[in-house]
C-alpha cells in the first residue's frame, strides 16, 4: 500500500508494540532445544530436498562451522536427513525461500 505510519504518534496510551532482541531469544531457544535432547549444529542452511513419498525424509544441505581450524568461514558442506523442518530464521530466510513462503516487504511486530 506504500503507506507509512508514525508508530509513536498512532499508539494510544494503553497500547504497545512488543518486540524481542533476536540474540537473546535465539540463545534461549537454542538452550531449551539442547536441554530437551536436540543436537546443536553451528551451520548455514544452503538447500533442502523435499521427500517424494511419505516414508522419506527431508535432506538438508548446510555448511558446518563446527569443524575445521577456524581459518575459513566457508565451513564443511554436509547433509542431514530429518523428518521435520522448523524454519525459525525469519520471514525472508533461506528456509522460507526454499519452501516458497513468498516475499514480505513489511514487518509485523507482536
Amino acid at each position: 500500500t506504500n503507506k507509512e505510519v508514525q508508530i509513536g504518534q498512532t499508539l494510544k496510551d494503553d497500547e504497545f508494540i512488543g518486540m524481542v532482541r533476536r540474540e537473546v531469544m535465539d540463545e534461549f531457544l537454542r538452550e531449551r532445544a539442547s536441554q530437551n535432547g536436540c543436537t546443536l549444529i553451528n551451520g548455514l542452511f544452503m538447500s533442502m530436498t523435499s521427500p517424494q513419498r511419505n516414508d522419506e525424509a527431508y535432506t538438508l544441505t548446510y555448511n558446518d562451522f563446527g569443524e575445521g581450524d577456524g581459518t575459513s568461514r566457508q565451513g564443511v558442506k554436509k547433509t542431514l536427513d530429518v523428518d521435520v523442518v522448523i524454519g525459525a530464521d525469519g520471514a525472508n530466510s533461506r528456509v522460507a525461500k526454499e519452501i516458497g513462503a513468498g516475499d514480505y516487504e513489511y514487518a509485523i511486530a507482536f
